[in-house]
């Protein structure tokens, strides 16, 4: 997907969004669930309008961030290297945010489903396709895994973000198959997801400890 493509494509998506909650927001009933517990329970409401459009504001906010990163970040040299991964990352995560918004406005119509059967997938997706872009990233000060050692050297920036995007993208096929298991949905999310965090922040200082040691 070229980066013109995936650009309109998420402002397609995010305008589809706002579009279809306008068209149910008067059906909707006066206070809506926007919020479920790991066991699938509703634990959050909110007003019609609110529960209605923060997540479309939300979804203007962070295309628009995204939109910008490329200009302000002081290495934009290097986001032109991988900007076509880039924006294919946008534009998926604006679909994920489109099929939790649909989720929670069709539960709210009476659809009475289970929203994470949906959401996970969704989740597992993006969480793959990251995977797929860290080790096609550039070291930048927005994008990928930074830390102070991957922003100190390419040479660990790199090595860092290929053992991660192997990481992100084994999470990813765990949250999609955690469809069969939704009771545990939180825990296979969030767990691994710490458990990754940390230890890139870990290989990435002790690739920068080697490094320096091999200079000295």
């Amino acid at each position: 997907m070229s980066s013109l493509v995936a650009r309109r494509l998420a402002w397609i998506i995010f305008a589809a969004t706002v579009i279809g909650s306008i068209l149910v927001y008067p059906s909707l009933p006066p206070i809506i669930a926007t919020h479920w517990a790991a066991d699938g329970t509703v634990n959050g409401t909110m007003d019609s309008f609110t529960g209605a459009f923060l997540l479309p504001f939300i979804m203007l906010l962070t295309l628009l961030l995204c939109i910008a990163i490329p200009y302000i970040d002081p290495l934009r040299a290097n986001i032109e290297t991988f900007k076509k991964q880039y924006d294919t990352f946008v534009a998926i995560l604006m679909l994920v945010f489109a099929c939790i918004q649909t989720a929670l406005l069709a539960w709210n119509l009476g659809g009475g489903f289970d929203t994470r059967l949906i959401v996970l997938p969704a989740v597992g997706i993006l969480v793959f396709y990251i995977g797929m872009l860290l080790p096609q990233t550039k070291r930048n000060w927005f994008i990928g895994i930074r830390t102070p050692w991957t922003i100190s050297s390419d040479h660990v920036w790199q090595r860092t973000h290929e053992l991660g995007g192997t990481l992100f993208k084994a999470l990813g096929v765990v949250i999609v198959l955690g469809i069969f298991a939704p009771s545990y949905a939180a825990w296979i999310i969030f767990l691994p997801l710490v458990i990754i965090a940390v230890g890139l922040v870990l290989y990435s200082y002790m690739l920068y400890a080697q490094e320096h040691r091999s200079r000295v």
